[in-house]
């Protein structure tokens, strides 16, 4: 019984010592963590106030005063074009977001655009600029290779009026302005995880032209087959290419050339007959002496021979 006793109170004594213990390393950790934020630039430097998302805010949405919230930030750290209350950012005119903002994230000036010019996407648009969709295979997309910010270039395949098949790049170093309405990275894997549930195999790419460029994109898109090869975004350089035709590709001749070809030296072998034919039954003035006179030659344009008339 006594050893037993001895045990519990020792027991006790052993929890009571770890519990100590444990108190003295909290306290030492309080004064560690203390003194380094003493020794931080924060620590000293003034704080204000920033408007922050207070939830997931979608591009093109239309932002209220329920999704606002007010955080301090250190003066140093506030990123330009915030906004320091929620009265300086609501004001008079509504505003829409240009790219999803996470919540927590600074609202700035720059990734918004006033309800009156449109949605987002029509907020991006330029003067001057088009937004021009472009249906692709879904494989694309899937592939990465087209996003929204992506620099492409844009190849056609096409027959011309003698049925022959060309591919040619027709628009270069061309920005993706949004995938599937998407204009932003949040937004497409959002959309890329509805669609998995979906059976449809086309997306849609909208590409940020000029007019005259979108008539191009229109006639391309409509008499061939158009195709998207990705970019690095700081190549702006623009290549001009000749096209390819199936029989170069292969290394081969074309066979509608070869055609071509025959038919216009056919057309030749039967003119330069027609004419040797007509020399052959022109008859020159007649000389009783057999002198010789020069006669232009009528196949070998440029210069002449010199016949022999005999007389009659």
């Amino acid at each position: 019984m006594l050893a037993q006793n001895g045990t519990v109170r020792a027991s006790r004594f052993g929890a009571l010592g770890f519990t100590i213990v444990a108190l003295i390393l909290t306290v030492m950790s309080a004064l560690l963590l203390s003194n380094l934020m003493g020794d931080s630039k924060y620590a000293s430097e003034q704080v204000t106030n920033v408007v922050v998302a207070k939830k997931l805010i979608h591009a093109s949405e239309r932002i209220t005063d329920e999704h606002l919230a007010i955080a301090q930030f250190p003066i140093s750290s506030i990123p330009e074009g915030a906004f320091h209350s929620k009265d300086e950012f609501l004001g008079p005119k509504p505003r829409v977001a240009v790219t999803t903002i996470l919540a927590g994230e600074p609202i700035l000036a720059a990734r918004l655009a006033e309800a009156a010019v449109g949605t987002g996407m029509a907020a991006q648009v330029p003067k001057d600029s088009r937004a021009y969709p472009l249906p692709i295979e879904n494989w694309v997309a899937s592939a990465r290779l087209v996003y929204p910010g992506a620099m492409v270039d844009v190849l056609v395949t096409m027959s011309d009026f003698e049925r022959r098949t060309t591919t040619k790049t027709i628009l270069q170093f061309v920005r993706v302005l949004a995938v599937d309405g998407a204009t932003d990275a949040v937004m497409l894997a959002a959309a890329q995880e509805e669609r998995k549930n979906k059976s449809t195999d086309r997306m849609v790419v909208t590409l940020l032209v000029s007019p005259d460029e979108a008539e191009m994109l229109a006639l391309a898109n409509r008499e061939g087959k158009v195709d998207l090869i990705l970019r690095n975004a700081q190549d702006d350089a623009v290549i001009e290419t000749l096209g390819i035709r199936p029989a170069e590709l292969l290394g081969q001749i074309d066979p509608n050339e070869v055609e071509a070809a025959r038919a216009q030296l056919a057309s030749e072998e039967r003119a330069q007959r027609s004419a040797e034919r007509r020399a052959k039954t022109r008859r020159p003035a007649s000389s009783p002496d057999g002198e010789m006179y020069p006669v232009q030659n009528p196949v070998h344009s440029g210069g002449t021979k010199t016949i022999k008339l005999e007389a009659h």
